[in-house]
């Protein structure tokens, strides 16, 4: 029989989130397993701005730091931003909230999703606790007994430990080889992504505008320059990706209600198809499923990443305070109920703001107006969606 490689934890999907998860535990444990079958280009000093960016909160901000990966982040690039306005086109109702209400310099950070993951995977490289199994991709699961599972690479590796993580998206195989439902909403949307050149300063703030297509938000990434992600029908994608510069760049300006001048384009644009989904179970015997393998949600609040690093925080907390062995199902229950309920209420929540934003009835569109404006003045309540969102 095939020689077996011994760990305490597998970490399947080597993404932003598996990877944190990997460095995390590998505070507690020393034998972590990290199977990655993804092709990286690392970040050059050169690079372009990536298309693909994120919104991090000073929750997943402390994590990296925890791991030591925003060490390596700060060598690169990230914008932090002060404030956020959000508000509704045609409409002069508005939210701006601003870190200058709170005790913190900053509300977060936008960084490129390729800065993130390089980041994280030379932690990986610093870190002895953990072996890569690069190149190669999950075919099955196995329970060894009660209190191992074997995991079968496609390279024909084999390796077992006592907990499996699934960290491997949305099409996730961890999930499949236990039999997890997956129930999936088609929004029926796609977002549209490229990077703008503004004319005016952002003002180190991220700006949220509802338009007759749907939310666009712009995210800053330097001096003037701006990410662009734009939730709209899969047709009005279609009709975006199509246009040359100067229209688009007439439609964003438009859109957008020229508060920041000019906006001109600066890369490619690209669209992503915008859905929902939940897995049915978070867990199984010594399986765990985090990130987009449990949870998807829609991106106009971009808090996506930031609960599955929340997912990261929550199950190392558990293993690290439980006297229970690695991979009880008693830990493995608190974890699902913690954040199980946490995530299906935001991707709940976020459903049902887009679905009253995109509703053109005169009656809905004076409450929501009367809505944003009572926010806006209420201090208490906005430090409440603050703190939420930080």
């Amino acid at each position: 029989m095939d020689s077996v490689s011994e760990f305490e934890v597998i970490v399947v999907g080597g993404g932003i989130v598996g990877v944190c998860a990997a460095c995390y535990l590998s505070k507690q444990f020393d034998r972590i397993a990290l199977i990655d079958n993804s092709e990286h280009i690392p970040w050059q000093p050169d690079s372009s701005f990536d298309l693909r960016v994120s919104a991090i909160n000073l929750a997943s901000r402390q994590l990296l730091e925890d791991i030591g990966a925003w060490l390596h982040v700060n060598t690169m690039r990230s914008y932090p931003y002060k404030s956020m306005v959000v508000w509704e086109e045609h409409n002069d109702a508005y939210i701006e909230f601003n870190a200058n209400e709170t005790t913190h310099n900053c509300l977060g950070a936008i960084v490129e999703n390729k800065v993130l993951l390089t980041a994280l995977n030379k932690t990986v490289a610093q870190n002895k606790n953990i072996t890569r199994f690069d190149h190669c991709s999950l075919e099955n699961i196995t329970a060894i007994g009660e209190l191992s599972m074997l995991a079968e690479l496609d390279n024909g590796e084999r390796i077992n430990a006592q907990l499996i993580i699934g960290a491997d998206g949305n099409q996730s195989k961890v999930r499949a080889c236990m039999d997890i439902g997956n129930v999936q909403n088609a929004y029926k949307q796609a977002g549209v992504v490229c990077n703008v050149q503004t004319e005016f300063s952002h003002m180190q703030t991220a700006w949220q505008c509802f338009t007759e297509d749907g939310p666009l938000a712009l995210l800053p990434l330097a001096d003037k320059i701006c990410s662009i992600v734009w939730s709209v029908t899969e047709r009005r994608s279609e009709e975006l990706l199509a246009m040359d510069d100067d229209i688009f760049n007439t439609a964003v300006t438009d859109a957008f209600a020229q508060r920041l001048g000019d906006l001109s384009v600066l890369s490619e644009r690209k669209s992503f198809p915008l859905h929902g989904a939940q897995s049915q179970r978070y867990i199984d015997h010594r399986v765990v499923l985090i990130g987009d393998a449990a949870h998807v949600i829609h991106p106009l609040a971009g808090l996506g990443l930031n609960l599955g690093l929340g997912d990261v925080r929550c199950l190392g907390d558990l293993l690290n305070e439980s006297n229970r062995a690695l991979g009880s199902e008693r830990i493995l229950r608190k974890y699902e109920r913690a954040r199980k309920s946490e995530n299906l209420l935001m991707q709940r929540s976020l459903e049902l703001l887009d679905i009253l934003f995109r509703n053109e009835q005169s009656t809905v569109k004076t409450l929501r107006a009367l809505g944003m404006n009572f926010t806006n003045k209420a201090l208490p309540l906005k430090l409440l969606f603050m703190r939420r969102a930080m």
